[in-house]
């Protein structure tokens, strides 16, 4: 029902929860769609660097025992970082880009990734693609049938 409310007014459905007009589309989100480095501050919040993630306490309190710290030069930066491995980030960018309406870039992820990598999420998704729950397009946006002419 909101998809149709929503639709009738010119929103888009860009993302898994999210509508839009043309151009208003949020942008701090994109920012994780297509694997970008940002900075985040603030209770419980996360940063994502030269490929390595860092959160922020969630609780006030540690928060502000956090902050003292940081202000009192007592943080190491590097002491409770997450590095993100290669196969754990093809991982993020699927699952990010699929909850886009645009989907997974294939040539993206296969210039970013090997092209193996991406024949084994081909291969994964195959099942998903002939019950129709996944779909392959090309350029144009135009539905790929076939598995062998989407790689």
């Amino acid at each position: 029902m909101a998809s149709k409310i929503l639709g009738e007014a010119n929103y888009n459905h860009y993302e898994v929860s999210s509508y839009s007009k043309d151009g208003f589309e949020c942008k701090h989100n994109y920012t994780y769609w297509i694997n970008k480095p940002f900075y985040a501050f603030g209770l419980g919040s996360a940063r994502y660097i030269n490929g390595t993630r860092y959160s922020r306490p969630k609780k006030l309190k540690d928060y502000t025992n956090h902050v003292q710290n940081l202000e009192a030069g007592l943080v190491d930066w590097g002491q409770d970082d997450d590095e993100v491995d290669e196969p754990e980030m093809a991982m993020d960018i699927v699952m990010l880009s699929l909850r886009t309406s645009k989907g997974l870039d294939l040539k993206s992820f296969i210039e970013d990734f090997e092209s193996e990598v991406a024949v084994e999420l081909c291969k994964v998704y195959e099942p998903y693609m002939k019950s129709g729950h996944v779909l392959f397009l090309d350029d144009q946006r135009r539905e790929l049938r076939k598995m062998s002419l989407v790689l």
